[in-house]
């Protein structure tokens, strides 16, 4: 899909210039990539953080749910999606997402909110 992930003052976002493949036959972002840039951000805000009471580090989530609502169709530009975690459990996280145009703080295209499984183990294996 070629989004990047970066971190900022404001913490990590997922950066994503509008291209071509991502346009749906009516001429404007698909929201198959809408929503995957709001599940990147939502489980990406959550990386490192700390689990309350456990001093462990969360270092893998997988999405439970994603609710979304997409507010602008956009033709050309570039997208930003950032989050932030309203609530870390044990097992659990609960997110609010927000996908921007041409900024993190430009206009809202889409939002969402999310609960993610988080683990304090990697689940990516390491390559054979």
């Amino acid at each position: 899909m070629g989004y990047e992930s970066l971190d900022g003052e404001q913490g990590p976002y997922i950066r994503l210039p509008v291209r071509r493949d991502h346009i749906n036959p009516h001429g404007v972002v698909h929201g198959g990539v809408l929503m995957t840039l709001l599940d990147a951000a939502g489980g990406r805000c959550l990386i490192d953080r700390t689990v309350p009471g456990t001093g462990d580090t969360i270092l893998s989530s997988v999405t439970a749910s994603l609710t979304s609502e997409f507010m602008l169709a956009v033709r050309t530009g570039t997208l930003y999606a950032s989050a932030t975690p309203d609530h870390i459990g044990k097992m659990l996280a609960y997110v609010n997402i927000r996908v921007s145009l041409d900024a993190i703080d430009g206009p809202l295209v889409a939002r969402g909110v999310a609960t993610f499984r988080i683990y304090t183990r990697s689940l990516v294996k390491p390559p054979a």
